[in-house]
């Protein structure tokens, strides 16, 4: 369009020029499904990458805390008080020293 040439567009440069035309249409369904095979293996690899990146993210917040004895921890306590906006409270106690632990699970007996 530019004095009767076509245009340089940046995803020309990227990508290169476009190929040439199809001469049938057969041909252009053929080069279109193996386009979309290599888009579709591209986007569930990099879902498979995102997936992963996600559920290591996700476990290493939702894993278990270990205190030992003497480990001094804030406790987490969203009371509210009169007077005060909820957004303006402190939420969280401390700091306190762990002074024993104790098993959370409780054991059943089988009879």
């Amino acid at each position: 369009m530019l004095f009767c040439r076509t245009l340089r567009l940046p995803c020309d440069i990227l990508f290169g020029p476009p190929s040439e035309t199809p001469s049938s249409p057969n041909e252009y369904i053929k080069n279109l499904e193996a386009r979309l095979e290599c888009v579709h293996a591209f986007a569930r690899e990099r879902n498979k990458l995102a997936s992963e990146r996600m559920k290591t993210r996700y476990d290493s917040r939702a894993t278990g805390h270990h205190f030992k004895e003497g480990d001094l921890v804030w406790m987490y306590n969203p009371r509210r008080r009169r007077g005060l906006s909820p957004k303006l409270q402190q939420n969280w106690e401390g700091p306190y020293t762990v002074v024993k632990k104790r098993c959370c699970l409780q054991s059943t007996e089988v009879a």
